[in-house]
């Protein structure tokens, strides 16, 4: 994520402190409990009002992630007050913050983080591809919730029961340490979370419009009882199929020809019809009608980029995709691409 910091301007640095934060915690306390020294060196044990900034840090993560915006000078206002507290528990001696102040502040900004989850499902998507990076968002933002509401109890719980303490500090990072876990485990497979939705789906739908996923390696649902006879017959020539139906849809002699539909796929592969349908049904990850305008889409850019509208109108790069008229054109290319076919080409090559 460091590493990326050119090309992912927006990228979540809350993020990054927060996965800083829960290595040191474990690291530190691993080197402690192994009896490798017999002092302690976390932050927490030495001052534990510094765990103040911390809230603020999760909430600002979840902030960033949903509202995709980065305003630094709205963040440090979450900062003030901790660092207030801080100063206090600095200079004066017999100051210390009451545990009701803590349970307050950290309940409060955990009903902020359910205020930003409301709102990320909610949130309406504005192109297809985005709907399908969304779904990942969301998972990651409902896992990273379950584990700000575990740390929110389990801190309130130590502190408002230190001398009854049934759960054990090895406890704790036992069992978060296992969230933990699931939660990289999740980051490392949807890595749109970690370069950032927007830049992501930029890359892919601008810079390699080839690379758009449109079928699957495996089936998408479950495979229905009525369907279940012909798709054991499929099984053994179903990747050597989709890999066919992939060459085919980015063969310019064949979409300059006509539209891609089931019926033509299969009498170019000279496959029975019902088994490109079978293939649509539980490989696709579109409709057949999106993945039809989809590939036209794709065939427009692939125009664009090679200097056809040096020649030609938006209009004729239309018909000339085989769309019923400009306005289907336009709405369909937004619909994928996020952007209209005027920007795209401002944006990608400098002229209209």
């Amino acid at each position: 994520m460091l590493a990326n910091v050119r090309f992912n301007q927006q990228k979540n640095i809350y993020l990054i402190i927060i996965l800083f934060i829960v290595g040191a915690q474990r690291f530190i306390h691993a080197f402690e409990a192994l009896q490798l020294t017999h002092l302690t060196y976390s932050p927490l044990k030495i001052r534990p009002i510094i765990g103040l900034f911390i809230i603020p840090v999760y909430y600002l993560f979840f902030r960033r992630l949903i509202l995709n915006k980065v305003e630094v000078k709205k963040e440090v206002i979450h900062f003030i007050a901790p660092s207030l507290f801080l100063f206090f528990d600095l200079f004066f001696k017999q100051y210390s913050v009451s545990y009701m102040v803590f349970s307050l502040f950290s309940s409060a900004y955990f009903l902020g983080i359910l205020g930003l989850m409301r709102g990320l499902f909610r949130k309406r998507t504005r192109n297809m591809l985005e709907m399908k990076t969304n779904k990942a968002v969301r998972n990651w933002a409902t896992i990273m919730t379950i584990i700000s509401f575990m740390l929110v109890v389990s801190s309130n719980y130590f502190l408002f029961s230190a001398t009854t303490v049934k759960i054990t500090l090895v406890d704790f990072y036992g069992y978060s340490s296992f969230l933990w876990l699931v939660a990289l485990l999740y980051l490392l497979q949807n890595p749109v979370i970690v370069f950032g939705e927007n830049n992501l789906i930029k890359q892919i739908s601008v810079s390699q419009t080839q690379d758009f996923l449109i079928w699957s390696v495996k089936p998408t649902v479950k495979i229905q009882e009525k369907d279940k006879v012909l798709y054991a017959q499929m099984t053994p020539s179903i990747d050597a199929t989709l890999l066919k139906i992939q060459q085919l849809q980015d063969t310019p002699d064949v979409l300059k020809a006509k539209n891609l539909t089931v019926e033509t796929i299969a009498k170019e592969l000279k496959i029975p019809k019902s088994h490109i349908a079978i293939l649509f049904k539980y490989y696709c990850l579109y409709s057949v009608n999106d993945y039809i305008n989809l590939i036209k889409v794709k065939y427009a850019i692939s125009l664009i980029n090679s200097e056809f509208l040096n020649n030609y109108t938006i209009a004729h790069l239309g018909d000339h995709c085989l769309f019923k008229s400009r306005f289907t054109f336009s709405k369909n290319f937004k619909k994928f691409m996020g952007m209209s076919v005027t920007e795209y080409v401002v944006l990608h090559t400098n002229k209209i």
